[in-house]
């Protein structure tokens, strides 16, 4: 897969899964990341680490696995609605502030980041993707309707982490 996104130019589109109590089944979320492949390398296990950039938020269609079990689907775009960015900011100033120490971190300033400080989407998609939380909830912040409503499961989420 990762050959042929390179050699064609293309991404690939990153959902969550999650496996069913029977350890066996896995159910793909119907909402997942269309991502590009930015740079990659061999990791001391033999393994191929590849570092990605979301391009947008897709629906995901018509999942099929093929014989090798890649999942192989449709995509439709979805478009997060408009928001008040300065009304949100105002309203969740820890946020962007928050972010703004982390994106200082060492390892964090190596990664090829694009934070638009005025925008409350960049700020909560880039805040999702570093904070440590589980894969259920980043995919939660994913399904959100929109990036007031992401604001508000951020705070409450680092208001979780502030008090443990």
């Amino acid at each position: 897969m990762v050959k042929n996104c390179m050699s064609n130019n293309s991404g690939f589109v990153i959902v969550f899964q999650s496996e069913h109590s029977n350890g066996v089944d896995f159910e793909i979320s119907k909402k997942g990341s269309y991502v590009e492949i930015i740079d990659f390398n061999n990791l001391p296990n033999g393994l191929l680490g590849i570092t990605v950039k979301s391009m947008e938020k897709v629906l995901i269609k018509d999942l099929t696995q093929l014989k090798d079990g890649l999942h192989v689907a449709n995509v439709q775009p979805v478009v997060d609605p408009e928001v008040d960015d300065q009304a949100l900011l105002a309203e969740f100033p820890e946020l962007p502030n928050i972010l703004s120490q982390l994106v200082k971190h060492p390892k964090i300033s190596e990664m090829p980041l694009n934070v638009d400080f005025n925008s409350a989407d960049s700020i909560a998609y880039h805040l999702a993707g570093l904070i440590p939380i589980p894969s259920s909830n980043k995919q939660s912040l994913l399904e959100a309707i929109d990036a007031a409503q992401r604001f508000k499961i951020l705070s409450k989420y680092i208001d979780e982490m502030s008090s443990t």
